[in-house]
């Protein structure tokens, strides 16, 4: 894998096992987010109130994996099924990130995930999992 790609794909892995840590740290200035639950459009401030705390995903597996560069700007797609301990579904989506290039920093500037019914047939890929962490850094949103 390019040494670009192999940037980007650990970062939008970190946001899955991270979650507002990731947010904390990668999430530009000036990035929305559209929240499903409660349905809002939240600035960079909002958003980081509303993930703390956060569970975080214990298990994913990503296919079908693309990505797309212009300029400084990249587009990363693909799909995942993810895992928390706290249900026996886990979730399924097709999802894409696009991230930009600030003098070789790359920020999160938008995440779409459309979730799918679990119908569709999965590649299976090596699953990764989060590091352990301590129980009192695990919340309960």
């Amino acid at each position: 894998m390019a040494p670009l790609a192999e940037t980007l794909w650990t970062l939008e892995k970190r946001h899955w096992f991270d979650g507002a840590e990731f947010y904390q740290r990668r999430l530009d200035a000036g990035g929305e987010l559209v929240i499903l639950y409660p349905a809002d459009l939240q600035d960079r401030d909002a958003a980081l109130r509303g993930l703390r705390p956060a569970r975080q995903w214990e298990a994913i597996e990503m296919t079908g994996q693309t990505l797309q560069q212009e300029g400084d700007t990249v587009l990363l797609s693909y799909d995942i099924v993810a895992w928390r301990n706290c249900c026996s579904t886990p979730l399924r989506a097709r999802c894409a990130s696009t991230y930009l290039s600030d003098d070789g920093t790359w920020y999160r500037l938008s995440h779409e995930r459309d979730e799918r019914d679990g119908s569709e047939t999965v590649q299976k890929v090596r699953m990764l999992r989060r590091k352990p962490r301590a129980e009192s850094q695990l919340g309960a949103a």
